[in-house]
């Protein structure tokens, strides 16, 4: 059996759309790990640098080291597996998360193995079966390979392509709370009460969305939707106030879909002294339900709005009219929400008088915060369909970053100076409406 370590290589980068919790997949992965007798360390970066980490993964010795990847991690993540492979080079080297789950090609040549998808039984069955611990090389000889879940190996003599699998409701309602045994959450609560007052950490309730918009693979989770029994949740929440948490963001792609779970996740959120915040579709909302979060302690919901033109949110296959996204935030206004949304701007096929209707919408509606990227084309994504992968090379440096990964009609520059000048818009305008109350 094997000794753990789990790495999110994410080192703040202090953008201003930066948000910072706890990654909950590897708190996930923890848990199952630890239940099933692993000996596991979980090395957050977030509040760290490479050079620590290398001092403390050298003392620990794992004989596995998992690291944890996503969209503008690619540079942090890679810079982690040269650093495993000079000062631990007897540890096998494992990537998983969104990015390595969508491109496992091009991190297999420098991981050992990836796991992609759901791995929340198969990577700790894999690490329980692994051998005793060796100082040479990585040897998988002897494992049955063909039996672990979205595990792909393009190395050591035997290719393994293993399909990914999503988790039944069944398999949720058995699996463990995550565990946050390892994280700073001294400094992550810092943090938020130094930007909003109320130190905030994310939970999972719902898992899966079944909309098929243009840019999103949903390499994860996937399209079926399965949600997590609300007693299991509520406890969840009961234990992050024990914490000393007072706000939650619910990380659901799709949390407000069902009426039922809504409300009554609503119900039981009354009186357990937490706010809470959480993404929203824009259409098929009712007035009652939205008074009843925030009753609940709902405090702001994120709109994934995307754009001000009718014409690109149908490239995007948005299935949301323009109409919805202003009712919505009506709605949520009026309950007294607070309202962000997100944007995408550079949109292929889209022209800069659409980009500027999208810039309008920002502006015109009541919104408290705003944030904008450029597309981002994900295998599994009619995107990545028609504009193929990301160029080599080619990755965010940071949360929002307007720099495009394949060759595009927007020029950058421009770009960025749009962004930047309604974002300035913006603010004033906050500012003034701030000023009027």
């Amino acid at each position: 059996m094997a000794r753990v370590a789990l790495v999110f290589p994410y080192v703040r980068t202090r953008s201003a759309t930066e948000l910072l919790f706890p990654p909950l997949g590897v708190a996930a992965l923890a848990a199952q790990l630890r239940r099933g007798g692993v000996e596991t360390r979980v090395f957050d970066c977030t509040f760290s640098t490479l050079e620590r980490l290398r001092g403390e993964l050298v003392a620990y010795g794992p004989d596995i080291v998992g690291v944890s990847s996503m969209v503008s991690l690619t540079r942090p993540t890679f810079a982690v597996a040269d650093l495993v492979r000079r000062e631990l080079p007897g540890a096998l080297l494992v990537a998983g998360g969104p990015l390595p789950t969508v491109f496992p090609q091009r991190f297999s040549t420098r991981f050992d193995v990836v796991f992609r998808g759901e791995a929340d039984l198969s990577f700790p069955r894999f690490c329980a079966d692994w051998p005793a611990p060796s100082t040479t090389a990585p040897d998988l000889a002897g494992l049955p390979l063909a039996g672990y879940d979205g595990l792909f190996m393009a190395d050591h003599g035997r290719p393994v392509d293993n399909p990914a699998v999503h988790h039944s409701e069944a398999e949720l309602h058995a699996f463990p709370t995550p565990d946050r045994s390892d994280f700073d959450h001294a400094a992550y609560q810092a943090e938020w009460r130094r930007t909003t007052g109320v130190p905030t950490t994310s939970l999972i309730a719902t898992l899966g969305c079944p909309f098929a918009c243009d840019f999103c693979s949903k390499p994860i989770f996937g399209d079926v939707v399965r949600r997590r029994r609300l007693d299991a949740v509520l406890a969840e929440v009961d234990d992050l106030r024990a914490l000393g948490y007072e706000g939650l963001w619910i990380a659901d792609d799709t949390f407000t879909l069902s009426r039922s779970y809504l409300e009554a996740f609503c119900r039981g959120m009354v009186g357990r002294g937490m706010t809470w915040s959480c993404l929203s579709r824009a259409e098929g909302l009712a007035p009652d339900t939205v008074r009843f979060m925030k009753e609940a302690g709902c405090r702001r919901v994120y709109l994934g709005l995307e754009s001000g033109s009718e014409a690109t949110l149908e490239l995007m296959n948005k299935r949301v009219s323009l109409a919805d996204a202003e009712r919505a935030v009506r709605l949520y206004r009026a309950a007294g929400i607070e309202v962000a949304a997100f944007f995408i701007v550079g949109y292929p096929g889209e022209t800069r008088a659409q980009v500027e209707q999208t810039f309008a919408l920002a502006l015109r509606l009541p919104l408290d915060e705003i944030s904008f990227n450029v597309p981002y084309p994900l295998p599994g994504s009619a995107l990545f369909a028609r504009l193929g992968g990301p160029d080599d090379g080619r990755d965010w440096r940071e949360e929002n970053d307007i720099t495009f990964v394949y060759d595009s009609q927007f020029d950058e520059a421009w770009l960025r100076r749009r962004v930047a000048d309604t974002m300035a818009a913006f603010g004033a305008r906050r500012q003034v409406r701030a000023a009027g109350r």
